[in-house]
């Protein structure tokens, strides 16, 4: 019950401060301004089509330098054949390695 008075008493003081809250209607603009609010809007729509074009574009080159290598990529290939043939080398090594001799 202290709750919901609490509640009565901010809500009646909100609308003692700042009065009753205001419905917003859409207002109707005369023929004229109807009309240059239309090319307006057709303009700015032309305008962001353009940039969003770029910005894909921009995308889609950003995409194909991913998909190449780089040089990261290159010497890691380079040092993992290079890995790949130093342990090959070992084991060869270690097979042609005489035998102790026998005593």
């Amino acid at each position: 019950m202290i709750r919901l008075q609490k509640a009565l008493l901010t809500g009646l003081l909100w609308v003692l401060l700042f009065g009753p809250p205001a419905l917003v209607h859409a207002q109707d603009l005369p023929e004229g301004q109807t009309q240059a609010m239309m090319a307006l809007l057709k303009e700015q729509n032309s305008a962001l089509s353009g940039d969003l074009r770029r910005i894909q574009r921009e995308i889609a080159g950003l995409r194909a330098d991913l998909a190449r290598p780089g040089v990261k990529d290159i010497f890691g290939g380079i040092g993992y054949i290079f890995g790949l043939f130093g342990v090959a080398a070992f084991v060869a090594s270690r097979r042609k390695s005489p035998a102790p001799p026998a005593g």
